[in-house]
């Protein structure tokens, strides 16, 4: 902790905020981790760049933040530092050049996702209206690759805008890199894993804003008609497989999995891939969940469950 207190001393705190023992429950959609040793908060993408300069130089094991969607936090929290993206928020629309350019829409890593939805329908652009109501920053989106209603958002990136393994800005087409299904080229084993997410400018096509809204507005009905949001959760917890035959909530829900409990961690008496937290869980808790409902469904099918969740830090 000494390290860090005397590493914190040279981050400028006119760009970046810094606390330290911060609680990872107050920065995750699970509402569940404990505390991270340092959180930086970069007001800017050139401070995020000189922070994870400093970090480098000083050997801290670092994370990086989004919206806190799709991980589980450990109880004893996360060693060295958490970088939290949330005030990298910008959004441009690009203007095109030539009358047949695609139309471009520039957001940084830590926009919501569903403000990043929003301005596209009042810019009066069409494409992200499938994504509307996932939780998540756009950086954790393009991590994951975060794939709803059979729509990949990589299929909508123009290109990204990272910070290579040498420490420079670089700005790369989406379509030159291997994508699948939720699975991005940042990732363990992708040809850019060492490489941080800065912004991407999305490729979209002009349309009515009513008629974007109206579609948006249908995404959103159809979440919360499935009580998505009745709870805290990090949305669908295992990956569908389309070897498996049928959903992997179908899975979980013939098996009677749904409403099974361990402590305050639920499966969603709604939705059987959905896992909540009903009321102060511990991940611990929910660790055991999913490892149970793994160990069912392998036992009955034969089938191993991928989770989507990342899980981050000491358990």
């Amino acid at each position: 902790m000494k390290k860090l207190w005397q590493i914190a001393q040279k981050i400028n705190t006119d760009h970046c905020s810094i606390s330290f023992d911060e609680p990872m429950k107050e920065h995750t959609t699970f509402r569940i981790g404990g505390p991270a040793d340092l959180f930086i908060r970069p007001r800017s993408i050139l401070a995020f760049k000189e922070v994870l300069e400093l970090l480098q130089i000083e050997n801290v094991p670092f994370f990086i933040l989004g919206g806190g969607a799709n991980i589980l936090v450990g109880d004893k929290g996360i060693r060295g530092a958490v970088i939290d993206t949330s005030l990298l928020s910008s959004i441009m629309h690009l203007k095109q050049k030539n009358k047949n350019d695609p139309i471009l829409l520039y957001a940084e890593c830590g926009v919501p996702l569903i403000t990043l939805c929003e301005e596209a329908q009042v810019c009066g652009l069409s494409g992200l209206e499938n994504f509307y109501g996932m939780p998540g920053s756009l950086g954790g989106s393009i991590y994951m690759n975060a794939r709803c209603y059979e729509d990949d958002i990589s299929t909508h990136i123009q290109d990204l805008t990272i910070i290579d393994n040498q420490g420079r800005f670089k700005i790369l087409p989406a379509s030159a890199q291997s994508w699948s299904y939720k699975r991005s080229p940042f990732m363990p084993g992708g040809e850019l894993e060492s490489f941080i997410i800065c912004a991407a400018s999305f490729r979209l096509i002009s349309d009515d804003p009513k008629k974007i809204a109206e579609r948006m507005c249908f995404r959103m009905r159809d979440r919360m008609q499935k009580r998505h949001f009745n709870f805290p959760s990090a949305g669908s917890m295992f990956k569908n497989n389309h070897d498996f035959g049928k959903p992997t909530g179908k899975i979980l829900d013939e098996l009677g999995l749904r409403n099974y409990r361990v402590g305050n961690a639920l499966i969603s008496p709604w939705h059987a891939n959905i896992f909540v937290n009903i009321g102060e869980a511990s991940a611990r808790d929910m660790k055991e969940l999913i490892e149970y409902a793994q160990k069912v469904v392998h036992n009955a099918t034969g089938f191993c469950l991928e989770p989507e969740v990342l899980f981050v830090g000491e358990f």
